[in-house]
């Protein structure tokens, strides 16, 4: 009986962590318990296999003679042709593999098959995650970080990809980390942009690190795929430059970035260069940051993440079940991220954004019937307020240890590069030049 008491004080919120998650997977199956906290278009009410469907659509297209885009056939016929899904955007590797397991079942339960199937992957990569870092005491911190979060949930309930994305991301963080073979590191990473190029922005963190072959191996491995599959793929590599070289401005009631928050509120209406600046800045300060030894390899990729959530053009709500990834690592990494205050920041983050309470309050939220609970653009406003400030507060935690220590690095490292300089007199004031102005000083006094 003792050794039981002692195994549930060492490991009950590993416990805690995988009933929340399992009452998830039953709310999003059966009941519906925590929809309440996500409006209905986050939830796709009316609409629910918009983002689904295109990817077994397509699969089924392309091998029936059609597009990957999932465009209906010559004769009119499509898989799931009475659901309402858009046209294909997903990379055509992902879409063949993906694509065409699902659409083996019928479009009435490819998305509960789906469904299942990440229930079965969720254990084997926790299970992986656990025996990686099973010497760790914040093991069970980081678990509950990892399976609690409520943005995982609506990324099960909106039958979503992303989930694809975010597994991918966490094997690529275990190796990383781990310092384990780089040739698996480079295809984790190659795997990851196959779901959505998201891993591109990795790039400079990634390099400032050291690690430019796991850069080489995975964006090489992701051009050639793209290239070679160019002919099918047109679709894709379109719907890449319009992303890339969009010019920016999307905003309510679905994206949940500062960048929409601040394009779209009354109190700041600037030129759209001002927008850019801000943009830009920070992410010229976030590479710079990252670069610095002292700086956790994985801390890094969580300010790359944060970036892009804060910044990125089409961030969903459901988008931020990426933390809920990235953040277990730190928590078993880095000692920023295992205190009390960056631990109570972290729980915040897990929790759903403010939409249930705005209901509650009635505060502009209305009743559109088929389309479910949907915010004005004031209650839009709240809501990404609610996202932003748990980040951007345990961001000031975790970033606040290195202020001091970097000065004095930056201190240092100025001082040497002026002793170097007088050493090699590759610049300033050339000799003869300082004798003069010696000279006229001299005159002068």
């Amino acid at each position: 009986m003792k050794r039981i008491a002692r195994h549930l004080a060492t490991y009950y919120l590993i416990y805690i962590a995988c009933i929340i998650h399992l009452l998830f997977y039953i709310s999003v199956s059966k009941t519906g318990w925590f929809n309440l906290f996500f409006s209905g278009a986050a939830l796709h009410e009316g609409a629910k296999g918009i983002d689904f469907y295109q990817v077994p659509r397509g699969a089924w297209a392309f091998w029936h003679g059609g597009s990957l885009t999932g465009e209906p056939l010559w004769n009119g016929s499509q898989y799931a042709k009475a659901e309402v899904s858009q046209n294909n955007v997903y990379h055509p590797f992902f879409t063949i593999i993906i694509g065409t397991f699902l659409m083996q079942f019928d479009p009435a339960s490819a998305p509960y098959i789906w469904l299942w199937s990440k229930l079965v992957i969720t254990v084997l990569v926790t299970s992986y995650f656990i025996w990686s870092f099973r010497g760790s005491k914040h093991l069970g911190f980081a678990v509950f970080m990892l399976l609690a979060n409520f943005s995982v949930y609506l990324e099960l309930a909106a039958w979503q990809f992303h989930f694809v994305l975010n597994v991918f991301l966490l094997l690529f963080l275990i190796n990383l980390v781990k310092n384990r073979d780089v040739v698996w590191r480079g295809i984790l990473y190659w795997l990851s942009l196959l779901v959505k190029p998201i891993g591109l922005l990795f790039i400079p963190f990634l390099f400032a690190k050291g690690r430019w072959r796991t850069i080489v191996a995975g964006a090489l491995c992701f051009g050639l795929t793209t290239w070679m599959l160019s002919d099918i793929g047109g679709y894709y590599i379109d719907n890449l430059k319009a992303t890339l070289f969009s010019p920016g401005g999307e905003g309510p009631n679905q994206i949940i970035t500062l960048n929409a928050l601040l394009r779209h509120t009354s109190f700041t209406h600037w030129p759209d260069i001002v927008y850019k600046i801000i943009q830009y800045s920070v992410l010229v300060l976030t590479i710079f940051w990252a670069a610095f030894r002292r700086v956790h390899r994985s801390k890094a990729i969580f300010l790359a993440v944060v970036y892009y959530l804060f910044f990125y053009e089409m961030t969903f709500e459901y988008h931020w079940s990426t933390l809920a990834y990235v953040l277990p690592i730190c928590v078993v990494c880095c000692p920023e991220f295992q205190t009390r205050w960056a631990k109570a920041c972290m729980l915040l983050v897990c929790l759903p954004g403010c939409f249930a309470l705005l209901n509650a309050l009635h505060i502009d939220v209305t009743n559109q019937g088929y389309w479910g609970l949907i915010p004005g653009e004031q209650a839009w406003q709240f809501m990404v307020l609610s996202k932003l400030i748990p980040v951007f507060l345990l961001c000031v935690c975790v970033l606040i240890p290195d202020i001091k220590p970097i000065f004095r690095q930056l201190r240092a490292f100025w001082s040497a590069m002026r002793r170097v300089n007088e050493h090699l007199q590759v610049f300033g004031a050339a000799e003869d030049e300082e004798e003069e102005e010696a000279k006229a000083i001299h005159l002068a006094l």
